[in-house]
């Protein structure tokens, strides 16, 4: 594997301080160079500025790497997929905590801040994520971001000790979609302390046309299957459309853009169904 290292300009220090613990933050990346730029200035912005920025690239065949050396973050090379690059970003990373982004999302300026504060007394913590939408579809996928975003069935962790990262075996390489998911309950079932924080992320990434939808919700229903058998009940709930409570809570908001996350929804269930189908067709 390739990489190429550049010195970042401030907290080069990486020795592990009680009081002033480093952190290093990992990108993942493929194709990237659409919303990067936006990532990485919302990284370099933070109040709590990381020690090592460390961009995890998938043999991009656009700028992203460009971008990514532009912000001075060191550039690894690594695939087939984001599980594995993260993990490859972890092994090489060097602070004690370790915070995973993706390239479509931007950070207010607190979330570090308060990962760091609130890891005080927990191994890892769990932010907040919304959606924004530009388009008809996309404001409708932003709506229902917005309660999906307070599920507690669906949390994620993104924010860890490194040590116990790697003591868990770090993301299952075997998924493709699902693989934070996975990470949270691995860390319950092993007994790990996880906080919450009122931190948001803001993803900026998310289709907003029906055939970008329906494009993205059939590769994840080829690809899900892994969780499905991993997970089995407890994943059908995660990521099944079954969500009755949510379904009243969207309707109780009298949302203008109802009838059209309907119509996003429907593609999103049918598509990812192809793609489980024919999934299992070609085993």
């Amino acid at each position: 594997m390739s990489k190429s290292r550049k010195a970042l300009p401030l907290h080069t220090n990486l020795r592990l301080e009680e009081k002033n613990p480093s952190l290093s933050i990992i990108v993942p990346t493929y194709n990237s160079a659409k919303t990067l730029s936006k990532c990485l200035e919302s990284i370099r912005n933070q109040q709590r500025k990381c020690d090592e920025l460390i961009v995890v690239d998938r043999h991009s065949q656009d700028e992203t790497r460009e971008i990514a050396e532009k912000f001075e973050a060191t550039v690894l090379l690594k695939g087939p997929e984001r599980s594995s690059q993260k993990n490859y970003g972890a092994k090489y990373a060097k602070g004690e905590f370790l915070y995973f982004v993706d390239s479509d999302f931007v950070l207010e300026r607190d979330v570090t801040r308060k990962c760091i504060e609130t890891c005080e007394s927990f191994d890892a913590v769990s932010t907040v994520n919304y959606s924004v939408g530009r388009s008809l579809w996309g404001k409708s996928i932003a709506l229902k971001e917005r309660f999906l975003a307070h599920d507690p069935t669906i949390r994620t962790v993104k924010f860890i000790r490194r040590k116990v990262f790697l003591d868990i075996g770090g993301f299952d390489e075997r998924l493709m979609v699902g693989e934070d998911l996975d990470v949270y309950a691995r860390l319950l079932e092993s007994g790990h302390r996880i906080g919450s924080v009122d931190a948001v992320e803001w993803h900026i990434g998310e289709p907003e046309t029906l055939r970008d939808i329906s494009r993205r919700s059939l590769y994840y229903g080829k690809v899900v299957r892994a969780y499905f058998a991993k997970r089995k009940v407890s994943g059908l709930l995660q990521l099944g459309p079954f969500k009755t409570g949510l379904f009243w809570d969207l309707i109780r908001t009298g949302s203008p853009y109802l009838c059209s996350l309907a119509i996003v929804d429907a593609t999103r269930w049918i598509s990812s169904l192809v793609g489980l189908v024919s999934s299992v067709s070609f085993q």
